[in-house]
């Protein structure tokens, strides 16, 4: 974080990031790409989206916003939308008249995530799966959160352009019988069950409560930072273990369907907070064998890319990345 480069009375940009919990915004000089003043909201504490905005902006001494660039999870075409997980309704035209009226440009959360993915170095990624890395091919974008997000990117004679989507609200298969025992639990609790109800921080939550109704064992966390804790010590709670375990084997049956959907040869990103929370617990995990499990394509799976992504603030990048573009 750059402070000592915001200078008073001069223009800049400024980008955002809103997810499911959390609103991160960061200034930009015009043409660059050093975040500077990056700031984490709680989204709970503000009503609305140019609340927290102003309220970021008001602890930054004379500055002028010239344009603006922020990436959102949810359905960010159309002009008013709610972001997924999040209580907030944004209106762009409110957005824009509480930045006095400039254009303020809205892409996916997950877009963001993407486009911040072509600028990764090789010391800012964990190589999962070496393969072979088709750069004329599409490449997915994966991560856990307060949801699931997704999105393609594609190197077009125009650039990187991601395909944002929705995958994370697209059915749960369940491929055994404990995970039949677990959907059917779901079910009963959220009627659809999607795969962000398991992939996510919350669905780690309801898998870990799930295998507690099952196993019949009391209920001892009631946070994903209380159950990934208690799977990772030394002497490890069992349950919270399983979960985690179940987990890492679900994340890589989703990620590998959504691989034969998308045709990802050009790789496979995983961009997590949530996962860098155990990551070596990741890396050690059925992921990958869950990933290549796929029958008579598992020859497929096998040469498909896979890295996980150290680098923090990747939507706030991404969302540099477009305003520059």
């Amino acid at each position: 974080m750059l402070e000592s480069l915001i200078i008073s009375n001069q223009s800049y940009n400024l980008v955002g990031d809103i997810g499911g919990t959390n609103a991160r915004f960061a200034l930009v000089a015009p043409g660059k790409s050093e975040l500077m003043r990056i700031k984490t909201l709680q989204c709970t504490k503000f009503e609305t989206v140019q609340e927290a905005i102003k309220s970021y902006l008001s602890s930054i001494n004379d500055v002028e916003i010239i344009s603006a660039c922020i990436a959102s999870a949810g359905t960010t075409h159309l002009d008013i939308f709610k972001p997924a997980n999040n209580a907030w309704v944004i209106n762009k035209s409110n957005v824009s008249s509480a930045l006095n009226d400039i254009h303020v440009n809205w892409i996916n959360d997950f877009s963001a995530q993407a486009l911040a993915t072509t600028t990764l170095k090789d010391n800012d990624v964990i190589v999962i799966n070496q393969g072979t890395v088709r750069p004329e091919r599409v490449r997915l974008v994966i991560g856990p959160g307060t949801g699931l997000g997704t999105c393609g990117l594609i190197n077009s004679s125009n650039g990187w352009v991601p395909l944002p989507a929705q995958g994370g609200h697209s059915d749960f298969a369940p491929n055994s019988s404990l995970e039949i025992e677990i959907w059917t639990l779901l079910q009963k609790q959220f009627g659809h069950v999607a795969v962000e109800r398991i992939l996510s921080g919350p669905g780690i939550v309801n898998l870990y409560k799930a295998l507690c109704q099952i196993n019949e064992k009391e209920v001892l966390f009631n946070s994903p930072s209380e159950i990934t804790s208690a799977a990772i010590k030394v002497n490890p709670d069992s349950i919270s273990k399983e979960t985690l375990h179940l987990f890492c084997r679900i994340f890589g049956s989703v990620t590998g369907t959504i691989a034969l959907s998308t045709g990802c040869l050009g790789g496979i990103y995983i961009t997590s907070d949530l996962v860098r929370n155990f990551l070596d617990f990741f890396i050690d995990s059925d992921f990958l064998k869950s990933f290549e499990d796929k029958g008579r394509l598992k020859y497929y799976m096998t040469d498909i890319p896979i890295f996980i992504s150290k680098k923090e603030n990747m939507g706030l990048i991404g969302s540099t990345y477009q305003l520059n573009k």
